[in-house]
């Protein structure tokens, strides 16, 4: 895409078809909702940040748009998986027109850190997250887990899920995993 746009194009359409394919048949045989990930706008992925918003951005779209229709819940996850090597986000609004009833991401964006309510109130909608995957929740003991899941439900919003902000790592301990899931059904206290 840096290099010849307009020829990279191609393969993002096909890419975006295989994905229609793969959704459709999908809702075909039940599912009825999806957590979608985006990526590419990170701050550090390409020179020019149009790239992302004339050739990438609009395929997210017409994908999360047909699953969005057809579907009664969608997560919307802003993916920051490549963070060490891209950078995150400077800004979370180049997503806010993206659907889904969720909205799941890094509250690192920019300089600063995010707060849930105000993810939520940038995207009108309830926010999942608020666990650092690679934290407490990935390296830590049980009692880790559970007190950074109650510190991030002391931090939540009225509209809020209690996640990791993206995909844990495989080796994550079952007891940390399950130490959180149990903090959260406990609720805030």
């Amino acid at each position: 895409l840096e290099e010849d746009p307009e020829a990279a194009v191609r393969g993002i359409e096909i890419a975006a078809e295989c994905l229609r394919t793969f959704t459709k048949a999908c809702i075909r045989i039940g599912v009825d909702g999806f957590y979608h990930s985006t990526q590419g706008a990170e701050s550090g992925r390409f020179t020019d940040p149009e790239i992302f918003t004339q050739y990438i951005k609009p395929y997210d779209l017409a994908i999360m748009n047909e699953i969005n229709e057809a579907c009664p819940f969608n997560i919307l996850h802003i993916c920051d998986y490549h963070r060490a090597e891209l950078g995150g986000y400077d800004s979370l609004s180049t997503f806010r027109e993206y659907p889904g009833q969720v909205v799941n991401c890094s509250l690192e964006v920019g300089t600063t850190a995010m707060t849930p309510t105000q993810v939520g109130h940038l995207f009108n909608r309830p926010f999942l997250g608020g666990m650092d995957r690679k934290g407490p929740l990935a390296t830590g003991t049980e009692a880790d887990a559970r007190a950074a899941a109650r510190a991030a439900l002391a931090a939540g919003s009225e509209r809020f899920l209690l996640g990791a902000d993206c995909t844990v790592p495989g080796d994550t301990p079952w007891v940390n995993l399950r130490a959180a899931i149990d903090e959260a059904h406990r609720g805030r206290g």
